[in-house]
């Protein structure tokens, strides 16, 4: 009766499964059958025992009774009751079923209990504050240069072919570009309709100051538009020879 077949098998042991969820209604933990189901098929025979420490709505016990597995759920939660009362107990289809629900959360103490206990586990981490979800990052990321997500930001004014004020307050310099006195209009224009709209991240070579000490940086719209090559491309501004960088070279062949 526990027998499956060698395709089921194949299913059930693969490395990936794909089913559909099931709707949060009720219970916020809510899963579909067909995930209790397969690990019982998995792990348990007809007539064992499947015991859930957090029933919840009952689904895990719902799934131990249609795969004729006999099933023990505990659940601290009393309003969970009406959900797998009615999910396992007012739709059954099988008539020899029974079912005995057992309230005794008031026959113990349960801090008594935990007293006797040969040892138990005091946390040390403090769980008081509330964490930011957002600053969690988990799980291996791909970045080209320092290891870390651009800070996006937006142009204030394009002070001149080569300075813009970004929405920080921070002035920048476009490292490897100097101005064309004859086209440095044209250009303050170009960068001004390039930007609008957009946001811009910074990255930096080795040469982080120049002479004045204005902050030089290669500047990328968020589409990875490199704002220093395509101004040096369309012949509005001319590449500075004065220091080493990175793209020294190919900025003086544009």
């Amino acid at each position: 009766m526990s027998e499956i077949s060698k395709e089921e098998w194949n299913k059930l042991f693969a490395s990936h499964w794909n089913f559909a969820g099931a709707r949060q209604d009720g219970h916020i933990a809510m899963f579909p059958e067909e995930l209790p189901a397969r690990l019982i098929k998995m792990f348990s025979f007809v007539g064992e025992t499947v015991f859930d420490p957090f029933m919840g709505s009952g689904t895990t016990a719902l799934a131990a009774r249609n795969l004729n597995r006999n099933s023990i759920g505990y659940e601290i939660n009393k309003d969970f009751r009406q959900y797998y009362e009615q999910k396992v107990i007012s739709n059954s289809i099988f008539s020899h079923n029974t079912y005995n629900i057992r309230e005794d959360a008031d026959s113990y103490n349960i801090n008594g209990l935990i007293d006797n206990l040969p040892y138990f586990f005091r946390d040390p981490l403090k769980m008081n504050n509330k964490v930011d979800v957002k600053t969690l990052q988990f799980g291996s990321k791909i970045d080209r240069s320092s290891g870390k997500r651009e800070e996006l930001y937006s142009v204030k004014h394009v002070l001149s072919p080569n300075l813009l004020e970004l929405s920080s307050g921070l002035i920048v310099k476009l490292l490897g570009v100097e101005p064309n006195p004859a086209k440095a209009e044209q250009a303050t224009i170009y960068l001004q309709n390039k930007t609008k709209g957009h946001k811009v991240y910074m990255r930096f070579d080795e040469v982080k100051y120049d002479s004045q000490n204005q902050l030089l940086c290669y500047l990328y719209l968020e589409n990875r538009t490199f704002l220093n090559a395509h101004i040096l491309k369309e012949k509005l501004a001319i590449a500075d020879t004065s220091i080493p960088y990175k793209y020294r070279n190919k900025f003086i062949n544009y």
